[in-house]
Parts: structure tokens; C-alpha cells; sequence
């Protein structure tokens, strides 16, 4: 489970790095930005909705396994 934490991590963390092209010229981006940024939002929702799938079918492919015994 941790090594697809990490895996997840490694290709959540640069996409939120670059998240949009007014990241690169530097600025001021604090919470608020992140927070009000839609792009920030939609991002944060689709991250947080793959990890809720992969969590479901991970504990349902065990509750099945367990059941089958």
C-alpha cells in the first residue's frame, strides 16, 4: 500500500507543482490563491476522488478475499 502512496505522490506532486503556466513567472500564490483558484480546486477534487476509488476497491477486493475463506 505505501509504494502506491508514493507512486500516487510522485505524479500528484509535479502536476500540482505546474499547475498552470502563472506559476512559473513567481508571484505571491499563498492559501488563498490555492483555495480560490479553480484550477487549484478541480485538481484538488480530482485527487481526492481517485484516492476515495483506489481506497474502495482496495478494501473491497479484501473484505471479498476475507469472505471467501
Amino acid at each position: 500500500m505505501s509504494k502506491l502512496a508514493i507512486a500516487i505522490g510522485a505524479v500528484l506532486i509535479p502536476a500540482a507543482a505546474a499547475a498552470h503556466p502563472g506559476h512559473a513567472s513567481g508571484g505571491d500564490f499563498g492559501l488563498v490563491h490555492f483555495v480560490t483558484d479553480p484550477f487549484h480546486v478541480a485538481l484538488t477534487a480530482a485527487a481526492v476522488l481517485l484516492f476515495l476509488a483506489v481506497r474502495r476497491s482496495l478494501f473491497r477486493h479484501r473484505s471479498m478475499s476475507r469472505t471467501a475463506r
